[in-house]
């Protein structure tokens, strides 16, 4: 019984739902190849065993490191959501019969099949382009848009009530006043959530969250757990040396900004690591 959350690198996390119908295992934008146009990673990539076997992957935006086609296709998760204006687009570049191709609007929740459990997954506001870089030459709509995820999954703790799980994947977002209305969605606070803090360049650029715009945002909504990623993992070709200290600092700092504000249970993971609940 219980819930393993492993950090694979960037915006990417492995959550494995343990409980009496068997494990369930959900995947946050992956990013699987060590690197992807102009980016590099710098850790190693994740094994195998720490992604494979996907049940249900999100994705929040069409930007290349959140929605990497060959990550996905060599994910191939049962159940992929993208977001909304997407998902035919996705359909037809995946190339994989095998995955159920889904989308959910900004403001609905949809509820999923997946290994006999049913999921339900609400898709809310980010404040983020969703567009993808080059679209005009790989046919991407542009009407797509950036979203964050609330996935709730019955029976993950069948000793308590509720028994369910709320996973919170923030995706990529800048501060906006709707920025917590996961409380609502949710009708409480999250039991984990996946807080971007940083990003792959030297500079953070528009509509991202730093550490301290993150640590006020978990603030606000006071999830259980709440693990930093967009961070520490890529960075442009040839300038992995001049990132100073972007690969460990974005995340320490987030931990205590957010224990300044009197918020338990920010957990900085190391790429590869995990926590269990």
């Amino acid at each position: 019984m219980g819930v393993d959350v492993t950090w694979l690198g960037h915006s990417t996390v492995t959550v494995d739902v343990r409980g009496p119908q068997g494990r369930l295992r959900v995947v946050t934008d992956p990013v699987l190849r060590a690197g992807l146009g102009h980016l590099r990673r710098r850790p190693r990539t994740p094994a195998a065993s720490a992604w494979a076997g996907c049940d249900l992957a999100l994705v929040s935006h069409l930007h290349h490191d959140h929605l990497d086609l060959p990550s996905l296709r060599r994910l191939r998760p049962a159940v992929l959501v993208t977001p909304p204006g997407s998902s035919d687009w996705v359909r037809w570049r995946l190339g994989r019969p095998g995955t159920h191709v889904v989308e959910v609007a900004v403001g609905q929740t949809r509820e999923l099949p997946v290994r006999g459990r049913a999921v339900a997954v609400t898709a809310l506001p980010a404040h983020h382009a969703g567009h993808r870089t080059g679209s005009g030459l790989s046919r991407a709509p542009l009407d797509a848009v950036a979203v964050q995820h609330l996935v709730r999954v019955p029976g993950a703790f069948p000793e308590r009530d509720p028994g369910d799980l709320l996973l919170w994947a923030v995706g990529d977002t800048g501060e906006f006043e709707r920025s917590d209305e996961v409380l609502v969605a949710g009708g409480r606070a999250p039991d984990v959530a996946l807080v971007p803090v940083g990003g792959w360049g030297h500079t953070l650029g528009p509509h991202h969250l730093d550490p301290r715009q993150a640590a006020e945002l978990v603030a606000r909504v006071r999830p259980g757990v709440s693990v930093p990623v967009h961070w520490g993992t890529l960075h442009p070709v040839a300038l992995g040396r001049t990132m100073g200290d972007r690969f460990v600092e974005p995340g320490r700092r987030f931990v205590a900004e957010a224990a300044s504000r009197g918020v338990v249970g920010a957990v900085q993971l190391p790429v590869g690591g995990s926590l269990t609940l």
